[in-house]
């Protein structure tokens, strides 16, 4: 009776994204006969819908991985230092372009992914050298957090320095928006989405063990430092390219793998990749659907908006879980 109850709610999760999806790309207005072939949905509407449903499984996923590797549910690419690591590369990028050079197309393509990359991995090069100083996880969720603070504040210096326009750039970029994704930036977004997926599908059972303790994963014959490494690269890999093209998205990579855990009611990983994805998906296209069509001729922040949605559900799960 579980188990039928779980997969009713699992196929009720997945006809919600896609409903969400229709309408998301559903015409408002215009004549249905040539919206689909206009530059409206071609060049506009497709590209950021697709980027948020993809966005969103990432996240949920990078949310989902992060949660394993600290074995603590409160983990998150947001608060470990993942999402600000990747806007301090992001902010170099954007003050520093002009003076090294750099056009906008090429810093936007190919320049500023990497250098979210670089500012991901380099918190968590810091976190993997203070985990030899540090035996316990909890230690490090709070090095992450404090990392997280660090960069904000250097984020903050390096803003002071900046000329007004691109203050204004970097500011629009950091409230988060899907609406700046070209088709093109589809694929490395894809790309990295399907790599953290093929990680947590191909280890997922090795993933179940490492929550039990590293005992348990060397009396299984794995390596312990192994799965740390894969489940790091997976899970900065997909935050800090979703951070690159659509700015820092917040609340989905901690609320999504908490949604799949209700629903499968277990925490084992192959029961919780594909509702981790749908729920990420939910919440950044119902995100979407509500910054670009609240207002008539206004767009407002997804980040804002998922930031109002998720503080409320954070404190409505805990509330519950503690009661």
């Amino acid at each position: 009776m579980q188990l039928s109850r779980q997969h009713l709610f699992s196929f009720w999760v997945g006809f919600g994204l896609i409903g969400l999806i229709l309408i998301d790309l559903w015409p408002s207005g215009e004549a249905v006969a040539d919206y689909w072939q206009s530059e409206i949905f071609l060049e506009l509407r497709l590209p950021r819908v697709l980027s948020a449903l993809i966005g969103g499984i990432a996240l949920g996923w990078s949310g989902l991985m992060m949660q394993t590797l600290f074995r603590n549910p409160l983990a998150g690419p947001f608060l470990i230092g993942i999402t600000p690591g990747a806007t301090f590369g992001v902010a170099l990028t954007t003050y520093l372009g002009s003076s090294l050079g750099l056009n906008e197309t090429l810093s936007h393509i190919a320049i500023q992914p990497l250098a979210a990359l670089g500012g991901a991995f380099l918190v968590l090069s810091i976190q993997l050298a203070l985990h030899r100083k540090l035996s316990q996880m909890h230690s490090l969720l709070l090095v992450g957090l404090v990392l997280g603070y660090f960069f904000g504040a250097a984020v903050d210096i390096i803003t002071q320095t900046a000329q007004a326009q691109q203050v204004k750039q970097f500011v629009m970029w950091g409230m988060g928006s899907f609406d700046r994704v070209l088709l093109r930036e589809l694929i490395p977004l894809l790309g990295a989405t399907i790599m953290g997926g093929l990680i947590l599908t191909y280890h997922r059972h090795a993933f179940n063990t490492y929550l039990l303790g590293d005992i348990h994963v060397e009396s299984a014959g794995k390596s312990a430092k192994t799965l740390r490494n894969w489940l790091i690269v997976g899970s900065a890999t997909m935050a800090a390219i979703v951070t690159a093209f659509c700015g820092p998205i917040s609340f989905v990579g901690l609320i999504a793998p908490h949604i799949s855990r209700k629903i499968q009611g277990t925490e084992a990983h192959q029961k919780n990749i594909f509702t981790t994805a749908m729920a990420g998906g939910i919440l950044t296209l119902a995100a979407d659907i509500i910054a670009n069509n609240t207002l008539e001729n206004s767009t407002l922040p997804v980040n804002a908006i998922l930031s109002i949605i998720g503080a409320p559900l954070v404190i409505w799960m805990l509330a519950r879980k503690s009661g």
